[in-house]
């Protein structure tokens, strides 16, 4: 950390409970201006109540949180006029168009009808949405939505913008366009917080921290990451039929191997990848199954989380 840099977000030991289910255990994250941060883990662990916590809409048991120098607590309107937060709930209305959104908010938020359509003029060219903004957001794609409230999250004085899960539904192309929206933003200043179970959010992050049952357990860059797990790559398996037994029966080829499932097929992570492979043909045939596909890939960050969390789903409901 520069001297010279700006805390955007420092959470100091933040615990949270629910009646007896402890759901945060003193939880420690600063962000700077510049970043990029992704807090990447699986559901339940606990990354969409913090992510609550700071936006203000959630109490927590103890700890502290200030967004700049503002405590939530002590300086609450302080703090939130610096916030931009999209929750994983869509909060636009379907009824109005996207401009109409945008000056409901924008008058929420006491500002003047010549900066808000200025703002609002600006907001709607940097996301696109332009030429859309008198259509209905009801006839919106669900991309052209988290736009829109992305730009609604911008409409303040915003040091920090907050998403929950905000690639969940779109498709891959229409993905890859948002999170490059977000690193654009992010480079012309506003620290970004984002919380995802998708290693693919979190490639183009400055940093990520690992979350599982409610503690960060490790943080540092993509690549840094990637170097600690000491992954070279993983196998992409597809066979007819899949079924649990065929994961079970790869995650049983070797002691180090980890397999999960995908949308491709199986992903096998393990050391040696090259002298696996033949292994994995071999093994899928003796079982009479049909091998459909088989190729390697570099490490993915889902991949990388498994590794150094020690988080494994080897076939059991986890």
């Amino acid at each position: 950390m520069t001297l010279c840099s700006t805390i955007a977000l420092d959470a100091q030991e933040v615990f949270k409970s629910y009646d007896d289910s402890q759901v945060l255990r003193g939880i420690n994250l600063q962000i700077e201006s510049g970043d990029f941060y992704v807090l990447m883990g699986p559901n339940g662990s606990g990354k969409s109540t913090f992510l609550s916590i700071i936006a203000g809409t959630n109490t927590f048991d103890s700890g502290a949180v200030r967004i700049l120098k503002s405590d939530i607590y002590e300086d609450r309107l302080g703090a939130r006029k610096h916030i931009g937060y999209v929750p994983q709930e869509s909060f636009c209305s379907e009824f109005l168009t996207g401009r109409e959104n945008l000056l409901y908010f924008a008058g929420l938020l006491g500002l003047s009808k010549l900066k808000a359509k200025e703002k609002i003029d600006r907001l709607l060219e940097m996301m696109d949405l332009r030429e859309h903004a008198n259509r209905r957001v009801a006839e919106y794609s669900g991309g052209m939505k988290k736009k829109l409230e992305v730009a609604t999250a911008l409409l303040g004085e915003v040091q920090i913008l907050l998403l929950d899960e905000p690639s969940t539904g779109l498709d891959p192309n229409v993905r890859k366009d948002f999170l490059s929206l977000l690193k654009e933003i992010n480079k012309q200043g506003t620290a970004i917080l984002l919380v995802t179970h998708i290693g693919e959010d979190a490639e183009m992050a400055s940093r990520v921290g690992f979350m599982v049952n409610g503690e960060i357990v490790i943080e540092g860059s993509p690549e840094e990451l990637k170097k600690k797990s000491g992954f070279r790559s993983s196998i992409i398996v597809d066979a007819a039929p899949r079924s649990e037994e065929l994961m079970l029966m790869l995650a049983s080829l070797s002691e180090d191997c980890i397999v999960t499932e995908g949308e491709d097929g199986f992903v096998v992570t393990c050391e040696n990848t090259a002298g696996m492979v033949p292994r994995i043909v071999e093994a899928i045939r003796t079982m009479g199954h049909e091998v459909l596909r088989i190729d390697t890939r570099a490490p993915s960050l889902e991949d990388v989380f498994y590794r150094l969390t020690n988080y494994r789903v080897r076939g059991d409901a986890q």
